[in-house]
């Protein structure tokens, strides 16, 4: 007498098993390396916000010594340990322009207006303070590499 199988037998429930648990591995490893994506740019934006945060406030402490030294006439070449660069502006105001790192490649660029009776802030802005170089290293085809279609044609 034969028996007949019903159901599934043992090995099409292995392969099932063994395709879940790959399944669940592969999404397991794409979800770590997100996460881990993630901690790298949350870590650098914590730093640059750090960095920022820190260049304002020395850019806010050079500014109150420009005020205190500019109620005293005085016009200080350093202040808080930045270099302070003057020009003269229309109406008699001086200009002072100084810099404070903000990261590597960044800097907190501060110009301020200082007049008789007040200071004007006229630029405070974060700029790159590398250059930039071109890179033209890559070659593109720029069509001539095969000659004249005609020429092909032809032959």
């Amino acid at each position: 007498m034969k028996q007949k199988s019903r159901g599934m037998g043992v090995g099409t429930v292995s392969l099932i098993m063994i395709f879940s648990v790959l399944c669940l591995t592969v999404f397991a490893m794409l979800t770590l390396s997100t996460s881990n994506a993630e901690k790298v740019l949350a870590d650098r934006t914590a730093a640059f916000i750090q960095g920022y945060y820190d260049a304002d406030c020395l850019a806010t402490a050079v500014l109150a010594e420009l005020s205190a030294s500019r109620a005293e006439g005085n016009y200080p070449d350093t202040a808080c340990g930045v270099e302070i660069t003057y020009d003269e502006a229309s109406g008699g105001a001086k200009l002072a322009n100084y810099t404070c790192k903000v990261t590597d490649v960044q800097d907190l660029v501060v110009m301020i207006e200082l007049s008789e009776n007040h200071e004007k802030v006229m630029q405070w802005k974060t700029e790159y303070s590398q250059t930039w170089e071109f890179d033209d290293s890559l070659t593109v085809w720029d069509g001539d590499m095969f000659g004249d279609i005609t020429d092909i044609v032809a032959q």
